[in-house]
């Protein structure tokens, strides 16, 4: 059999307070029920702000727990990578300082392109505008052209049409 809990203590329950004098048997009894309510709201609204703030306590102590417990564990494994890995590790750094060099290196040549990139946008940037404002200029060209063809063209119909009458 599970071992029984212990009664609730009711005196965690703050005590409604004594109320003064009263007028009549009437009043006093309107009065009582009032009391009543308020206290009972009050006795309510009291005990669910300690459930929260004993929440709140118990979720900052819990978290506080994790975090110690994180930072133990991570301690501990960095000494044991640290331990198990040493000498591998201490036989890469001298591989490292030549890595490092091919990585600067690397990275010159990486704003030198970045830099030629650059260069070449603007230059096809220009090349592009030039293109076209040459086109706008062929354009207006061939049209004053095509006018001036159609203006030559009518005017040597009407020249025919005027030769061909009789007059």
């Amino acid at each position: 059999m599970s071992p029984r809990r212990p009664p609730h203590k009711s005196s965690a329950l703050p005590k409604p307070p004594a109320k003064a004098l009263l007028v009549s048997a009437h009043d006093d009894e309107d009065m009582q029920d009032q009391d009543s309510q308020d206290s009972a709201t009050e006795m309510i609204t009291h005990l669910a702000q300690r459930m929260v703030s004993s929440t709140r306590k118990r979720r900052e102590d819990r978290r506080n727990e994790l975090k110690s417990e994180l930072q133990k564990k991570s301690a501990s494994i960095e000494k044991r990578i640290e331990t198990a890995f040493g000498d591998q590790i201490k036989q890469v750094q001298p591989r490292s300082k030549a890595m490092k060099e091919r990585l600067e290196y690397l990275g010159i040549l990486l704003e030198r392109k970045a830099a030629i990139e650059e260069n070449l946008f603007a230059h096809t940037s220009a090349l592009e505008k030039a293109y076209i404002d040459a086109n706008k200029e062929l354009s207006v060209t061939m049209k004053g052209r095509m006018n001036d063809i159609v203006t030559m063209g009518e005017t040597k119909v009407s020249l025919r049409l005027l030769l061909q009458r009789p007059g």
